[in-house]
């Protein structure tokens, strides 16, 4: 029987109590949903407005307007402009306290029949590498790990260290690298940077794989998202040993429904998974704009197919983003509507991007 494996799970402890949230993981949380696909909501009216209110004039910490961005309750963020107060719905209102434990997630998984998860390590949502420990150590069977660095000094010695501690004594398979952490530099550094070097060599003789997100995913500015693919492209060609996958998917701005590109997959995604070692996340939920359905629109089916026919299925896996997911679907449609959805797929074809090519790179011991 095939392996259903999630490339996408999110477990973490309650968020934003006092002392958990600091400073400069605040700013990075505003930079990363500064153009979230649920957008602005005005508190008093629960009226969605246009403006971008947590987007600076530029990329960066030294832009970051100042709104009072606080963690709330029932997956809401809330922050403040001129005596206004806004929110946006990070997460579902399923989630009073803004945690997800792993008892909840693995009750996910059963109830969906997911049989296992790798669990993403975004610094937005804390330093876990204790609590994603205890999640690996009481679910070994049910979870991957992926590590986490402080991603724009990632090459420094304590980065290295906890590496090795995340990955030597907790267990933990993989790291989370998001070139979002270059926030913290203006974006003067990419992945290339040469002071990065020591983690590249540490990640390929620790033998993991590297979940990348690119900041500049949901930037509007399509020229910027394929800038970070051909970063991507030079670093595969300089480390072509090391296992990678591409996160969350495409850029949705190429799924806009104003935009003439839309639904079309960009020649720097094809050149990035032409290389052995590189995946790329289906969470098509998510690559839609974030907008509700079922089911899919034509176009984001046709997307699947020609990756299927150029990269090969191979290439590609299936992730969900849960609990984040259930804003607009299901845990459960995010499988099945991809199941049936995608009736193009052989057999062999969906059992490889359900989770057989998650299999192959984290074989149960």
């Amino acid at each position: 029987m095939s392996v259903i494996f999630d490339n996408h799970c999110h477990c973490f402890p309650p968020l934003g109590h006092p002392g958990e949230a600091d400073a400069a993981r605040l700013a990075e949380h505003q930079y990363h949903v500064r153009f979230h696909g649920q957008g602005v909501t005005r508190k008093r009216d629960n009226v969605r407005i246009s403006e971008h209110i947590l987007a600076g004039g530029k990329d960066g910490i030294s832009w970051q307007p100042d709104v009072n961005f606080r963690i709330g309750k029932f997956g809401k963020l809330e922050y403040t402009k001129d005596g206004e107060e806004y929110y946006t719905q990070w997460m579902p209102p399923t989630l009073p306290d803004m945690s997800s434990s792993a008892d909840y997630i693995v009750a996910q998984m059963d109830y969906v029949g997911v049989d296992r998860a790798v669990l993403q390590h975004d610094r937005i949502y804390g330093k876990l590498d204790d609590f994603l420990g205890d999640c690996v150590r009481r679910y070994p069977t049910r979870f991957v790990a992926a590590a986490q660095v402080d991603e724009w000094v990632g090459g420094r010695a304590d980065q290295l260290d906890r590496l090795k501690r995340q990955v030597g004594e907790l267990g933990f398979r993989s790291v989370y690298f998001s070139t979002g952490g270059f926030f913290h530099t203006d974006f003067s550094l990419e992945v290339n940077d040469p002071s990065l070097e020591p983690l590249w060599t540490l990640v390929k003789d620790l033998g993991i794989t590297v979940h990348w997100y690119a900041a500049k995913l949901r930037q509007p500015s399509v020229p910027d998202y394929l800038g970070e693919l051909r970063q991507f492209i030079k670093w595969a060609e300089a480390h072509p040993d090391i296992p990678s996958v591409l996160t969350h998917g495409l850029n949705n701005i190429h799924y806009d429904k104003d935009k003439p590109n839309r639904f079309s997959v960009p020649d720097e995604l094809f050149q990035l998974l032409s290389f052995p070692n590189w995946h790329m996340e289906l969470m098509l939920h998510l690559m839609a704009g974030d907008i509700e359905f079922p089911p899919y629109e034509p176009g984001l089916k046709k997307v699947v197919r020609e990756l299927v026919d150029v990269v090969g299925a191979e290439s590609l896996v299936w992730g969900s983003d849960m609990p984040a997911c259930e804003r607009t679907v299901t845990y459960k449609q995010s499988l099945i509507l991809f199941q049936t959805q995608c009736d193009f797929l052989t057999d062999d074809q969906r059992a490889l991007i359900m989770g057989g090519n998650l299999a192959r790179l984290y074989p149960l011991a």
